[in-house]
């Protein structure tokens, strides 16, 4: 009995002294000091991006759920190039939203040469994923400016969020930018994605006519359309496919193109 209590005390204090040596709970969001308030880190390190010309290239990256080697293949491809400034990245960071998930897509991400910024996605929602986003990233919504551009990032998750959307708050980012170039909105579900009724698309598509938006980013389809017009829609392939899409932004228009490794 007495080799016994020795044993399990040894174990109590091996686990002490573990950081994360497994997850007790699917429910555990115990995020890092390090991996926590990342977009404000990275905002910061965007203000240090150095810009000479009005025209510039950020690529968006979309859907990793359990790709990693997919995304690490990605990653590597974009740190090849000196032309892209930072990265968009449009949702589902994880599948079942476990912590682990998170900090894996953290580290892989981490190893970027250059700054990166998230919007949550429907699958980052499951379980108690939105409080490790809350965590790990920050705000749901916010926004940022880069070069006059500004980029507004939007949570437009319905069903695995249960809230309405805030149509307040993008509302009130839209308008009265006119000494912007541009303005750009990203968010994981496409208008005409499958958790938007007809009034819902209506309403988000208005927005953006009204606010003279050139182009709207998604994810969550897995799959690439850019449909242009007066308002343009890309949504982007998933991580699965090697694939991401980089946006060059002119004075007043932008171009897309695909990448495929």
């Amino acid at each position: 009995m007495k080799y016994l209590r020795i044993a399990l005390l040894s174990l109590v204090f091996v686990f002490a002294a573990c950081d994360h040596l497994f997850e007790f709970s699917v429910y555990e969001a115990n995020v890092k000091t390090n991996q926590q308030n990342t977009t404000v880190k990275n905002l910061k390190l965007l203000e240090r991006i150095p810009v000479n010309s009005k025209e510039f290239k950020f690529a968006f990256i979309s859907d990793v759920h359990f790709f990693y080697d997919q995304l690490s293949a990605v990653v590597g491809d974009i740190n090849k190039r000196d032309d892209i400034k930072f990265i968009l990245f449009g949702g589902d960071i994880a599948d079942q939203a476990l912590l682990r998930e998170y900090e894996i897509f953290h580290d892989i991400m981490s190893k970027l040469k250059k700054p990166y910024l998230t919007v949550i996605g429907n699958h980052d929602y499951n379980i108690n994923g939105g409080i490790i986003y809350k965590k790990m990233f920050g705000d749901y919504n916010y926004s940022f400016e880069f070069n006059n551009n500004k980029f507004v990032l939007f949570d437009d998750i319905v069903w695995e969020s249960e809230k309405e959307l805030d149509f307040d708050w993008l509302t009130s980012e839209l308008k009265g930018n006119t000494n912007f170039n541009q303005v750009f909105v990203i968010a994981h579900i496409p208008p005409y994605g499958d958790q938007f009724d007809d009034e819902l698309e209506q309403k988000y598509k208005s927005l953006m006519a009204e606010n003279k938006v050139p182009l709207s980013i998604h994810g969550h389809t897995h799959t690439y359309n850019f449909e242009e017009g007066e308002v343009s829609y890309l949504t982007a392939p998933a991580v699965k496919e090697k694939a991401y899409t980089i946006v060059s932004v002119k004075d007043k228009g932008f171009s897309v193109e695909l990448i495929e490794l």
